[in-house]
């Protein structure tokens, strides 16, 4: 709302030496006409404190222009109320503040309606810091009305409480308002309507008639924008105008005429009522085919239509006799001022016309005979009103305007933004559905704000007006329907609508109906505009607006049936933001909300994680997290989410600070007996203790594990457990001790129906390429990829592609590229360090077998941007096989210092025990060694990979040790 403060300037000092009576009077008379100016340009006067008056625009109906008829009324207040005196009476000067911003209203106990908020104190801060007779204004106020309001310099000015606020001086209306907007930005894809236009404009000059065109279309389409691209094709001497009909203030029945009279007549604001007569009678005289008598009657009409005010009485020129007068005057000084040369007139917003305005141009048209194109700009709204417009005896065509398509809403974003594509590009593209006005204003905010944006305030107006202008229950319709989301259904509101206010909301252009159905099978409804949406939200009180989520998350869930995982996320939002909202305004109604939404938060995480998406599982998880704080949820209640917690941040960060996090969730574990998520959290813990060659530690942790999984009872978790412990055994070589137990896990998992059977799969298909048992791998990397296609997670589908990759490299196979390349997309898909490191590693190998040594370093270059080995202290191992793969790479290409640094980096990150990893990084130094011609120092490298591999199981990293081996004998020999 806009919010105006009105103040006498030292009333008491004024009219100190004044009889009382005559203060009181002259006080009265004021207050009276401040009343009559301010509920005449739409105001709704709040309370008079004082000498002072505060009135708000925008309450109890909103307008679109409710920020300029407060600066109008003010110009009002300032010319008819501020007075210098007159004898014997006490003169008056106003001062005055103007602010808009988002405030709450209602009626209130004791009180019609109040209006609070800090816009409200801002108004009256810029009040009391304005000058004698100044008008001051606040940003926002100031930034709506740009187009129409000419301003001073802004400057700051101290608000009490507050601190500064910026703030300029509204100095005066603008000359051409309507034509601003329309020339600052492009105009597209309206080729067939300036077709048309250019058409009719050709046949008016052909046939000496006038011609009626009425452009209709919803705020903001584009009406104007049209009318002044199709003004700019005339030729400039061709006579033209442009008026506007106005929805408010004193005798505005024929105000588009005065403002065209006054316009051809030139008459000043400030010339009195005697010189802008005689500029109408001057105006009249000089033009050509008229003689004295019919001058005097044309100029008597015009002055009659020029000069009338609020004195002049409302009946009288508004009856039938008195308007065909008024239109027969018109008619004859048209013809007079056009003669034979085509004319065109513009008259904007004919939606607020008055009935006998309507009445006289149609009558108007009817008896003229010139060449007139009368283009008259209007919202649907009109024929709701007027549905015979234009069906006269008169020619006449209705334009209706539709929204810009995707292409032309695109490139107009482009122009605004300067930019040739984008995501800002398509969220405008997205949230404006190619309403021109939307698309400039949301540009012009995303530019100011960025990713911060909300709804413009030039568009909240225009937008608020539009819905106050629907019957109660349709605006109650689309405020519950903003809290569902764009889509929504009518079975998911609290309060079922009727079909006809259904069928109104549709008309007016607020709702569509979309072809899919919703859970319940009912059709899907959508806003119109991303805009109409967050209007409607924002004017919902957050008493409404928690109810109306409370009750869609539990419709939802009910609705959803066996298809509640589906809608997990989107009822844990709705259980969420129902709990904020009522936390903050009723405390009492929020505990249980809490716990709700504590539960479908953390129940939601669980399953991303479970789907391997450990992003969204983490901010899920948090959500969680900060809903049981505020809500007071016991901690016992929350150890798994804070397990969840410690396992999402060592997966995804992997630093020393996410393994004091589970240490901490380990030790609160422990003190609340034996759980899953301990089992979880020991697992982890184990296998992060490896890193460190603690691999005693880590058996005895991963002991512990399956000791509490087999207290438990839950078959999965020692299922999960018991493969899992097989982790030491692989890294230390006991690859057939490993297999044997992967085995028997495997047998567990499919036994308990758990979620681990593609990890299991993955496990055995790796440890049987490392024993060069490339069949077997083959087999079980096909069974993970079935499986993964069957559970459709997508830690799943990671795992089953990188097994297939890597048999399928070990193999040599020509599809190997491909699958590690969508391994590598898997992997970017599940986030973390760790699987990227994997994956990628797997990749350069790929692209170098396929002979593309630049693509290879590429990906190893990439990866390692993501990745900070110095903080990443659990993923030593992936790190060092990438440092490995990077060495290998290098060498390939000729770059041996960057191959030693790598190499020689990779030995000092790889654990001791971890044999593969290890050996690798020995050989690739090695390899090193000898393009350096350092045979000494490459074959003591190559003995202490012997040693490493000796009576372990990686029979594959022994043939390579062998193949160095010989290949270093044989140039021994050759020397």
């Amino acid at each position: 709302m806009t919010v105006l403060f009105a103040d006498i300037v030292n009333s008491s000092g004024t009219t100190r030496s004044y009889d009382p009576e005559v203060v009181r009077e002259a006080l009265a008379h004021t207050f009276s006409r401040t009343r009559e100016i301010l509920v005449a340009h739409g105001a709704t006067v709040e309370k008079f404190i004082g000498d002072a008056v505060m009135a708000v625009f925008g309450a109890p109906i909103a307008h679109e222009d409710d920020a300029e008829r407060a600066v109008r009324a003010a110009f009002g207040l300032r010319s008819e109320v501020s007075s210098v005196g007159e004898v014997g009476k006490p003169a008056i000067t106003l001062r005055i503040g103007i602010n808009t911003g988002e405030v709450v209203t209602g009626p209130v106990e004791g009180a019609e309606n109040l209006v609070t908020g800090t816009p409200v104190i801002v108004a009256k801060r810029l009040e009391e810091n304005a000058r004698h007779g100044e008008i001051l204004v606040g940003p926002i106020t100031r930034q709506i009305t740009r187009g129409r309001i000419v301003y001073d310099a802004p400057r700051l000015v101290e608000g009490k409480g507050l601190g500064l606020i910026e703030a300029a001086a509204a100095l005066d209306m603008m000359a051409a308002p309507s034509e601003h907007a329309s020339q600052e930005t492009l105009f597209v894809g309206r080729d067939a309507e300036m077709n048309l236009l250019a058409q009719i404009h050709t046949r008016v000059g052909k046939t000496g008639r006038p011609h009626l065109v009425t452009i209709y279309g919803e705020a903001g389409i584009g009406k104007s924008r049209i009318a002044t691209a199709f003004l700019r094709t005339l030729d400039p001497n061709e006579p033209m105008a442009r008026a506007t009909c106005l929805p408010y203030g004193h005798a505005i029945t024929y105000g588009p005429l005065q403002e065209l009279i006054r316009g051809e007549a030139q008459i000043a604001a400030t010339d009195g009522r005697d010189a802008a007569r005689s500029k109408i009678e001057t105006r009249v005289s000089r033009m050509a085919g008229l003689d004295e008598q019919e001058a005097r009657a044309i100029a008597r009409e015009l002055t009659t239509l020029a000069l009338a005010d609020e004195s002049s009485p409302a009946g009288e020129l508004a009856s039938d006799e008195r308007r065909r007068e008024l239109a027969l005057g018109m008619t004859r000084y048209l013809e007079a001022r056009l003669g034979g040369a085509t004319g065109t007139i513009v008259l904007e917003d004919l939606h607020w016309a008055e009935e006998p305005f309507l009445a006289l141009l149609e009558e108007l048209l009817g008896h003229l005979r010139a060449p007139l194109l009368l283009l008259c700009l209007a919202r649907p709204d009109l024929l709701e009103r007027r549905p015979t417009w234009g069906s006269g005896h008169i020619n006449a065509i209705a334009i209706s305007l539709e929204s810009l398509g995707s292409e032309d809403t695109k490139l107009l974003a482009r122009s605004l933004l300067g930019e040739e594509s984008g995501s800002r590009v398509d969220e405008i593209a997205e949230r404006t559905e190619g309403n021109p006005l939307f698309v400039e204003e949301y540009a012009r905010m995303l530019a100011e704000k960025g990713a911060h944006a909300v709804v413009p305030p030039t568009l909240q107006g225009v937008i608020a007006a539009r819905l106050d202008g629907t019957s109660a229950p349709v605006k109650h319709l689309v405020q519950e329907a903003s809290v569902i989301g764009r889509a929504f259904w009518l079975d998911a509101l609290p309060t079922a609508p009727g079909t006809r206010e259904v069928d109104e909301a549709e008309r007016r252009g607020l709702i569509a109906r979309r072809a899919r159905k919703g859970p319940t099978g009912s059709p899907t409804f959508v806003f119109r505009h991303g805009l109409i949406r967050d209007v409607a939200y924002a004017s919902l009180s957050k008493a409404e607006r928690f109810r109306v989520h409370d009750h869609y998350s539990r419709w939802l869930e009910a609705a959803a049936g066996e298809r509640a995982q589906e809608y997990s996320e989107i009822v844990a939002y709705h259980a969420e933001r129902a709990f904020d909202l009522a936390h903050e305004v009723e405390p009492a109604s929020a505990a249980s909300l809490g716990r709700r939404a504590f539960s479908e938060l953390a129940r939601t995480a669980g399953a991303a994680s479970a789907r391997g998406e450990f992003r969204a599982a983490r901010e899920l998880n948090d959500r969680a997290l900060r809903v049981a704080g505020a809500a007071g949820v016991p901690q016992s209640e929350q150890s798994s989410v804070r397990s969840l917690a410690a396992i999402l941040n060592l997966r995804l960060d992997s630093d020393s600070a996410a393994v004091n996090e589970l240490e901490g969730a380990i030790a609160e574990a422990r003190r609340l007996g034996p759980s899953t998520e301990l089992v979880r959290l020991l697992v982890w813990r184990a296998s992060s203790v490896t890193i460190y060659d603690d691999i005693e530690e880590s058996e005895r942790l991963f002991q512990e594990a399956v000791d509490i999984a087999t207290r438990t009872g839950d078959r999965e978790i020692l299922a999960y457990a018991v493969w899992a412990s097989a982790e030491p055994l692989g890294l230390t070589g006991r690859l057939e001790e490993q297999a044997h137990q992967l085995g028997a896990a495997l047998e567990q998992i499919r036994a308990s129906g758990s979620l681990y059977e593609v990890g299991c799969l993955a496990e055995i298909c790796l440890n049987a390429i490392a024993r060069g048992d490339r069949r077997r791998a083959r087999e079980v990397a096909d069974e993970a990829v079935a499986a993964a296609r069957r559970s459709g997670r997508r830690m799943d589908r990671w795992r089953a592609a990188s097994a297939l990759a890597t048999t399928l490299l070990a193999d040599q196979d020509p599809e190997a590229p491909a699958a590690a390349e969508a391994a590598l997309e898997s992997a970017r898909e599940v986030g973390g360090p760790g699987a990227l490191a994997e994956t990628a590693e797997l990749a350069s190998r790929a692209r170098q077998q396929s002979g593309d040594l630049e693509a290879a370093q590429r990906v190893l270059d990439e990866t390692f941007t993501q990745l900070d080995p110095a903080k990443m202290t659990v993923q030593r191992e992936v790190i060092t096989r990438l440092e490995t793969r990077r060495s290998e790479v290098a060498l390939a290409r000729g770059n041996r210092s960057l191959a030693r640094d790598s190499a020689a980096t990779a030995i000092h990150l790889a654990p001791r025990r971890h044999v593969e990893a290890r050996g690798a990084a020995l050989l690739a130094m090695a390899s090193v060694e000898l393009a350096d011609g350092r045979r000494d120092e490459a074959h003591r490298l190559i003995a202490e990979v012997r040693g490493l591999v000796a009576g372990s199981g990686f029979r594959d990293l022994q043939q390579r040790v062998e193949r160095m081996g010989e290949d270093l004998t044989a140039r021994s020999k050759a020397r």
